[in-house]
């Protein structure tokens, strides 16, 4: 049966090659630094937070270890097998002084030594005693030492690592860096070496440059600069993530790119433009780049042409394709064959194409009822009627009331367009050119006269052609007992009204004849009106006395 421990260690390395490079990043930057404000004042959460993470992830590898590039140090436990007539197995510990003592053969000294060249010094070593045979040096165990991490961190301290562990992993195992920290420009110092590695985790984490995450050994310093919002390069426009950057020496103007993830599909990269302030600080200069041929090559090792160095303060400006990608359709519904959403070409698709790209009409189409919205005018606000709808109609003129009517009549945003003329007698002079977003619904014919108001029976009565409007209501029963016959109108569908009586009209399938009730006449309106005319009389019966009298 497998070892429990061994199940679990399986378990937590697969979880943490899972997570995403980039969700490390968000999690590694949203620490807040911590402030002590006195002796005893401790960061407790942190620190276990630290110790629980160490614990799990140390001695965790991310892949297999390079014997050429592992460097063999004191505590290390390695396994050395010697095959010749019989099979020797021994694990040797590296002694605190870099020693190593092989059976048989006395102390070996590997300090500063790769796995790989241990692997030759045994060999040769095993051979001078053992003839013919053949030696294999493996790692059994990876030692631990520690590591001290200072500046600009959630919580500087000294931490467990291997040799297999690199700046990145320490620095996350710490809890992270604090949010003003940079993360380029990362200085990682070293027992031996006069100058300081430098460690760059932007570009580790934009490209994955791995020799900017370097592996750690014992002793090794880390310390975590602050962002200095002076020195910096920045780049906006159609790139994945606009922003600024620390400036390196070094950088190019394919760092920065690379850094933001690269061009979206929108970039147009036959005018990316570069804008830098000259020595002297009194101008900026303006130099702008083909990059056509990155676009395939910006993450490979090819040469990119037309790479330049970058300045501090240095701004890089991706322009955008105009309307890329910008999509525009229109809606039909309604008695089409295939009803949905059509694509346009801008100032160029019509009424006629997208009608004969849904199929064309279905037989149960009425197109005398089609009609035709342009959403965009639905927005468009009527200042005048929007007065007009605060006042009461006793405060308007004869023409702000009239006005009022119209408007609060007309269906907002249709375009006049006649579909049997477009369709059916092929008259192409109103044939409109269709904007994005506009709607088109084609109604099912209505066979029906839709008969309301004051008649015995309302309701609909199946269209007959050459019936007048008496014949329909006639059918429906006669007037009603306070109808006022000459206050009959007909509605078209599309809000057109006419008085019943007149000939501008002719019945269709979907009219509506609406048959009005007598007004009320009240006592006191008409004891009213009979007294303003009595008022008036006697006014100008007493104005005419009076000029007799003068006279």
């Amino acid at each position: 049966m497998p070892n429990p421990r061994y199940i679990l260690g399986l378990l937590l390395l697969l979880g943490l090659c899972a997570q995403p490079l980039l969700a490390q990043k968000s999690s590694f930057l949203k620490q807040q630094r911590y402030v002590p404000t006195g002796p005893y004042d401790y960061d407790s959460t942190d620190a276990e937070n630290s110790e629980r993470m160490a614990l799990q992830t140390a001695g965790l590898l991310t892949r297999e270890i390079d014997p050429k590039e592992y460097i063999v140090g004191p505590n290390d436990i390695l396994t050395v097998s010697v095959w010749t007539t019989e099979s020797i197995h021994a694990d040797v510990i590296v002694s605190p002084e870099g020693k190593l003592v092989f059976p048989n053969a006395g102390v070996l000294n590997v300090k500063g030594l790769s796995l790989d060249s241990v692997n030759k010094i045994v060999e040769k070593e095993a051979r001078r005693i053992y003839h013919n045979a053949s030696v294999d040096v493996s790692l059994k165990r990876l030692r631990q030492f520690k590591v001290y991490l200072m500046g600009a961190v959630a919580v500087p301290s000294v931490i467990a690592a291997t040799a297999a562990d690199h700046v990145f992993d320490i620095l996350e195992r710490a809890g992270g860096v604090v949010d003003t920290a940079a993360l380029r420009g990362i200085m990682l110092f070293r027992e031996g070496q006069s100058e300081p590695i430098l460690v760059d985790l932007q570009r580790y984490m934009s490209f994955g440059d791995k020799e900017m995450n370097p592996t750690l050994l014992g002793g090794d310093r880390i310390i975590v600069p602050l962002r200095n919002s002076k020195n910096v390069i920045t780049i906006s426009g159609e790139v994945v993530e606009q922003r600024e950057y620390p400036f390196l020496p070094g950088d190019s103007l394919s760092t920065i790119i690379k850094m933001s993830g690269g061009f979206m599909p929108s970039a147009r990269l036959d005018s990316v433009r570069l804008i830098r302030i000259n020595e002297e600080g009194d101008r900026l200069d303006e130099v702008i780049f083909d990059l056509t041929s990155w676009e395939e090559n910006l993450f490979t090792t090819n040469t990119l042409p037309g790479d330049i160095a970058l300045r501090s303060g240095d701004r890089v400006y991706v322009r955008g394709i105009p309307r890329w990608n910008e999509r525009q359709d229109v809606v039909i519904d309604g008695e089409v064959r295939f009803p949905g959403n059509y694509a346009l070409v801008p100032n160029k698709t019509s009424l006629t194409d997208v009608i004969a790209a849904s199929g064309g009409f279905t037989k149960k189409a009425s197109l005398e009822d089609a009609i035709i919205i342009r959403t965009s005018e639905l927005l468009v606000v009527d200042k005048e009627f929007e007065r007009l709808r605060k006042l009461p109609p006793s405060e308007m003129s004869a023409g702000e009331l009239q006005y009022f009517k119209t408007k609060a009549r007309e269906q907002k945003g249709v375009l006049s367009v006649s579909f049997p003329d477009l369709f059916v007698k092929g008259d192409l002079g109103n044939n409109p050119i269709l904007q994005d977003g506009d709607s088109i619904y084609v109604p099912e014919k209505n066979l029906y006269i839709n008969i309301t108001g004051s008649v015995r029976n309302p309701g609909r009565i199946v269209f007959q052609p050459g019936m007048s409007y008496l014949d329909y209501i006639e059918l429906a029963g006669g007037y009603g007992f306070r109808a006022d016959i000459d206050e009959t109108l007909i509605i078209k569908p599309k809000g057109d009204q006419f008085p019943a009586a007149s000939e501008n009209y002719s019945l269709e399938p979907g009219d509506n004849i609406l048959v009005l009730d007598e007004p009320e006449v009240r006592f006191i309106d008409v004891f009213t009106e009979v007294l303003t005319i009595s008022a008036q009389i006697v006014t100008v019966v007493g104005v005419v006395l009076t000029i007799v009298r003068l006279q």
